[in-house]
């Protein structure tokens, strides 16, 4: 795997015969979000576009690098770190699932407005000045890509109401987006559609993606890995559901995550956390 450094971005391509991805991931300011590019023979196809402008600009600049026309882009879910950035990308068609879209829709104007309130001053110049959501209705199921099969999967009530998973089945690699954090703290404030909370639901889909022979992961944030990924969530997971469980909010959750898993980055995902579950 092959690393490159760029003014903001880093990115960590990884290659096959037929194709190549390319993970494009923020910096901490950006929440380490990943957008990934997959990059057949002719044709580039985007999955989630980052969050603030100049990351966005440079993800652009850096697709525009490899030679190749970008042929659509698909946004995986409604969080903004992993949308925002489809205002660079507006003369591109821009997919997502319809559950995706709907909630988008629906959150953008409070999101957009949140993160301006957020950056203050700087606004302007990291969050994007209108509203541009996708508009085109992705499927589910599998399709080809210039010669690649792709396997979309729809996930519900995990790490958001509705997630997309996109699989290479002929390769065993995984792009799970925010099902999988690497080496971050994974936002776990959302419920589920019957109102419990969402860890159930998410470890039961991680232990589908174990039995499952994938090799290589992926992931929304953080760097690409391998399966063993999928037993380190689940603990993480685990562990974050025993101390809602047992009353945990607040500093006390944050600071008790923390400790026991001190080398995470994004702490901003575990104020998030309880921001979501407990003062919304």
């Amino acid at each position: 795997m092959l690393t490159q450094t760029l003014t903001y971005l880093s990115v960590k391509t990884i290659e096959r015969d037929a194709f190549t991805i390319h993970c494009v991931q923020a910096p901490e300011d950006g929440e380490l979000v990943n957008a990934q590019v997959i990059e057949t023979p002719t044709k580039l196809l985007l999955v989630d576009t980052l969050q603030l402008k100049p990351h966005a600009d440079e993800l652009r600049t850096y697709i525009e690098s490899l030679g190749k026309p970008l042929d659509r882009v698909i946004i995986s879910h409604y969080h903004p770190d992993h949308w925002f950035g489809a205002a660079t990308f507006r003369d591109y068609p821009l997919y997502a699932l319809p559950d995706v879209i709907d909630r988008i829709n629906q959150m953008a104007d409070f999101v957009l407005n949140y993160h301006r309130n957020i950056h203050g001053e700087k606004a302007a110049a990291l969050i994007p000045s209108e509203k541009v959501t996708p508009d085109q209705v992705l499927a589910e199921g599998e399709f080809v890509f210039d010669g690649l099969t792709l396997n979309l999967i729809k996930i519900t009530d995990t790490e958001a109401p509705v997630n997309l998973v996109i699989e290479l089945p002929d390769y065993g690699i995984l792009l799970p987006q925010d099902l999988v954090y690497n080496g971050a703290y994974p936002y776990f404030g959302e419920k589920t559609a019957d109102g419990d909370y969402c860890f159930d639901a998410w470890i039961a889909v991680l232990r589908g993606f174990q039995e499952k022979n994938y090799n290589v992961i992926v992931p929304g944030h953080g760097d690409p890995t391998d399966a063993s990924i999928f037993p380190t969530m689940i603990t993480y997971l685990e562990f974050a559901k025993e101390q809602v469980l047992a009353g945990l909010k607040g500093e006390e959750l944050i600071n008790r995550i923390k400790q026991q898993y001190p080398d995470y980055r994004l702490p901003l995902t575990l104020v998030m956390s309880d921001v979501m579950l407990f003062q919304m």
